[in-house]
């Protein structure tokens, strides 16, 4: 079947702009593939004032957002919040709605949820400030974390605890600094890879796997991806990220799987990354967390897995786009069909008009 093109549009890329920073780099990524793409484009800043947010948007008149918009007002909480704002004034935008983002944030109902399509994941307990409860057989050491933050928010080497004393604590700082419930998940100590899923919920694409590379991790601290990891400044010992290798096809096979059953459990859209360890003492993957709104710019785990797959950053972009283009119904057209492929309807009608004219 041939590939869908969507037509040139109005794309406002709509990013989480704290008043005095720069723009993140992700926001001129984007812009310009989409403009590389032969769409309009304008940009939309915001930061905490909901009023500035829909009055921009009705200004600008786009025939689609693209959401880039990880947080509001400082709080990674209030991501969802954006896309039930453009939901209610009927905007159409990219990524996740309402819904997915919310399944995804909460780490509990995540958790839930996935075993409940059998998906695997660490065994863990939770807390609502009065009583814990158990879901699995555990054992320490453990990894404690808010229940709904994101970016790896009150997740660091201290987060693993050995003993109750310790995951007591722990528990009662996320309560005190964060006001949230806590997970606590068996630490599984192993390979951590990340796997990007694009597409639409019906004809999703699994993107190669990229692995983090720990580089000169000192062997007595927890293997931890906290932001430092993360968003940190890179020198020549930092933990980088690499294509995976030798993983096997059983194994491959056992996370492709589990990432498309969390990108449709979890209802998903457009594109999102699955983050796995694979356990040093059983070689099983476990499913981390699914986040919906990943970070997209040109050397992200979701650009290299496309990159891999002979996607370029552009392309990548416009499979996102185009997804989105379908569920709006934005006009999406195939492409001429090449040579071999059955003729698209309006060319047989052509045909037939040619015809029974001469």
């Amino acid at each position: 079947m041939a590939a869908a093109t969507v037509p040139s549009l109005k794309i406002a890329v709509l990013h989480y702009q704290p008043r005095g920073e720069e723009v993140d780099p992700v926001v001129t990524h984007v812009t310009d593939a989409l403009k590389e793409l032969g769409h309009t484009t304008v940009t939309i800043g915001v930061h905490d004032i909901v009023f500035d947010l829909l009055k921009a948007i009705e200004d600008a008149k786009p025939d689609l957002v693209f959401n880039v918009c990880e947080t509001f007002a400082d709080d990674y909480r209030l991501e969802v919040n954006i896309a039930a704002l453009m939901e209610l004034a009927r905007v159409n935008f990219t990524g996740s709605g309402t819904a997915g983002l919310l399944l995804a944030q909460d780490k509990i109902l995540t958790k839930q949820l996935l075993e409940y399509h059998e998906v695997n994941t660490p065994n863990f307990l939770t807390f609502d400030g009065e009583a814990f409860e158990a879901f699995g057989r555990l054992t320490f050491p453990l990894i404690v974390k808010p229940a709904r933050t994101d970016a790896s928010l009150g997740i660091g080497k201290h987060s693993v605890v050995k003993d109750w004393d310790e995951l007591t604590r722990r528990v009662r700082d996320i309560r005190k600094t964060f006001n949230d419930e806590a997970l606590a998940e068996e630490f599984i100590d192993g390979r951590e890879v990340y796997v990007g899923v694009i597409g639409t919920p019906t004809r999703p694409e699994i993107l190669p796997i990229v692995e983090l590379n720990w580089g000169d991790w000192d062997a007595s601290v927890p293997r931890v991806s906290d932001r430092e990891v993360k968003f940190g400044a890179m020198t020549d010992t930092s933990p980088y990220l690499v294509m995976a290798e030798n993983i096997g096809p059983d194994l491959q096979a056992r996370i492709e799987r589990s990432a498309l059953l969390a990108f449709r459990a979890l209802k998903i859209r457009d594109y999102a990354r699955v983050d796995f360890r694979i356990s040093n003492k059983t070689g099983e993957p476990f499913v981390l967390e699914v986040n919906p709104n990943p970070y997209l710019e040109k050397e992200s785990e979701l650009a290299m897995g496309a990159e891999e797959r002979g996607i370029s950053y552009t392309q990548l972009i416009g499979r996102i786009v185009e997804s989105a283009a379908i569920r709006h119904q934005l006009k999406v057209r195939p492409e001429k069909p090449t040579t071999g492929e059955t003729p698209g309807v309006e060319a047989k009608d052509r045909s037939r008009a040619e015809t029974s004219g001469s």
